[in-house]
Order: C-alpha cells, then structure tokens, then sequence
C-alpha cells in the first residue's frame, strides 16, 4: 500500500520536483459521500470521483444486468494537496478523519476507506481532468471513448469517440447516461433525431452509430457547437448530423422528429414545454426528457399532462455526490404503437 510515509522523504526532499500529493480512495456508494466530504475539506480545490466497478461487470446473465436502473458497486474519490510546510499536518488531519470513518464502515461491515498517494509534478491542470476521464460502457452497445485513449472494444459494442471541450457531456453524468440507455432501448433504423442542448454532442452522435439516419443538434452555445461538430467528424457521423445554434423558435416550425431528447436543466424543461416542445415530437414519436432531479419531477410531469403526451417509462440514477442526487429520466409517447424492446 502505498502510504503517506512512502514518499515524505522526497516529497520535502531539496532536489523535490514534486508539487502536488494525489491522495485517492476506493469507496463503496454507501460511504462515498462522507470520504468526498472529508477530503474536500481537507485538500486543495475539490475532489473527482469516479466509478470504479459496475455491480454487472462480472456478471454473464443478460437477466441479472438492470441497464436502466444502474448502480455502481465501487468509486474512487480523489483530491490534491499542495506540498508545502502545512501539507504533513494536513495528511495527518485527513488521515485521522478517514480512520474514524473506517471504524463506522467496520461496524457497518463496509470496505475500510484505506487512502493511497501519488506524488506528481507540477502540471497543467486544464488537461490533468482527462486522467480521470475514462471509457464508460452504457447500456448493452455503446462504449463511450475518450480520443487520447487507446481501447480495445468488443465486436459487438459501439464505440462512441468524445471530446468534451468546454461543452457538456462525457458520458459519466447519470442524465447523459439515462438519455443514451433509452434512446438505444427505443430507437428504430430509420429514426430521425433532435437533441436540444446538444452540449458535446453525445446523444446525437449515439443515436447516429444506433441506427438514426439524420439527427440535429440544437444549442445556444458555440463553444457546444464546435464540440459537436468535430466530435461528429471524429465519428464518421457529420453527413448525417445538422447543427443549429439557437433556440427551439429557430427550428419548430420546419419539421417533426420521431425522438426528441432534452438532457438539460429542469427548469429549462419547463419552459421548452409552455413553448410547445410537443409539438415538434412524430406521432408515434418519443420525446426523452433528463437532467431532472426526482424532486423536480413531479412539476414536469404535472405540465405535459395536458399536451397528449403519454409517460411510457420513469427511470433513475443515483450520482455519488458530496449530496448524492436522485436523476431522472422521464419518456413519453405521442400515439405510440406497442412494438418489443
């Protein structure tokens, strides 16, 4: 294991080229929230956490793997502390915290928050995120790729090839998630799909490699423009992918979609829907909603009652956060005739 101990000596060392000391923790969910909060407290800026370990990974029973209602058996949580003349006491101090935390988890019969380090230069934090930005598997296809990283997929999964840039969407947030699940659990070959605040471009360029044959990317942001425009060239997807920046105004009165996707804030939700976002939903169409917090869902739900949109699904997903958040993904039909998923 490596221990704080291990590297005291080189971190204060006078020929140090160490900056930063990378302190991460493998937790379980039920703990996630109380490590984060602990190294948070203690360290310099905030922490990342990501997932570790899916409940399905070793799982071959197609019947056991829940796609939509997908928890994470394992998180690694992780913060940085400047070397300095107060960073012994600060390791002291979190290393007590994480001890009183580990003595509840035993009573709990939960993992031991055991931390471990990794002294590292001095670098450029605006690319230090992509270390924690790896591929994640979402649903039964698609794989979610980040471009510097080289992976091997299997035949028959998708890969999905993105780079976030300043835009919204790499595929961990449980909204982004929940949004492509569905759409891969309800698309048809042929499809033609909206995706309104398309941020990075993810959900139309997943919808893209499922089978859609057109989809169009709506947002106000240039910057998520751009994002979706070479992440669709990266695909292969940009001839069949139309990006326009502006608002639903811009684009209603032109055509109808078979999906419509909107993974966005919930009160920008509620505002697409007084402007008659279901109107530009086919009939037998869908219109996928996320990026709703299951507190806020009922409102949603209480304004598309009186647009003749039918609810065919509820999902949800829990992101382990310092305030763990219950995320929502709301489906409706437009006249929809039963077909088998």
């Amino acid at each position: 294991m490596n221990t704080f101990s291990t590297y005291s000596a080189q971190l204060f060392s006078s020929s140090s080229k160490y900056v930063w000391l990378e302190v991460s923790v493998k937790v379980e969910p039920d703990t996630v929230d109380a490590v984060a909060e602990t190294l948070g407290r203690c360290s310099y800026g905030g922490v990342s956490i990501q997932p570790s370990e899916t409940y399905n990974d070793d799982c071959d029973d197609t019947n056991d793997k829940e796609i939509i209602n997908h928890t994470y058996k394992y998180f690694e949580v992780s913060a940085y502390f400047e070397v300095g003349t107060h960073l012994t006491d600060k390791i002291q101090q979190l290393e007590r915290e994480l001890w009183l935390l580990g003595m509840i988890a035993r009573q709990s019969g939960l993992m031991v928050p055991n931390p471990q380090y990794r002294p590292i230069e001095d670098t450029n934090w605006s690319t230090m995120w992509r270390n924690h930005y790896k591929p994640i598997r979402i649903g039964y296809k698609l794989m979610v790729i980040p471009p510097w990283t080289n992976i091997e997929i299997g035949s028959s999964e998708i890969p999905v090839i993105i780079d976030p840039g300043q835009a919204f969407g790499t595929g961990a947030h449980p909204s982004t998630q929940l949004c492509l699940q569905t759409i891969e659990q309800h698309i048809i070959p042929g499809d033609t799909v909206l995706d309104i605040g398309c941020g990075s471009g993810i959900l139309a360029i997943g919808a893209l490699k499922l089978g859609a044959a057109m989809a169009t990317g709506l947002d106000t942001d240039n910057d998520a423009i751009h994002a979706s425009r070479q992440n669709a060239i990266t695909n292969n997807v940009f001839d069949r992918f139309q990006l326009v920046q502006g608002t639903l105004d811009t684009i209603k009165k032109h055509q109808q979609y078979r999906i419509v996707v909107v993974n966005i804030l919930s009160r920008t939700i509620m505002q697409l829907i007084n402007n008659n976002l279901a109107n530009i939903v086919a009939n037998n169409g869908l219109l996928i909603l996320s990026g709703i917090l299951a507190e806020q869902s009922v409102e949603i739900e209480l304004e598309l009652s009186d647009t003749g949109m039918t609810l065919i699904s509820k999902t949800n997903m829990t992101e382990a956060t310092p305030t763990t958040c219950q995320w929502v993904a709301l489906t409706y039909g437009k006249e929809i005739i039963e077909r088998q998923v």
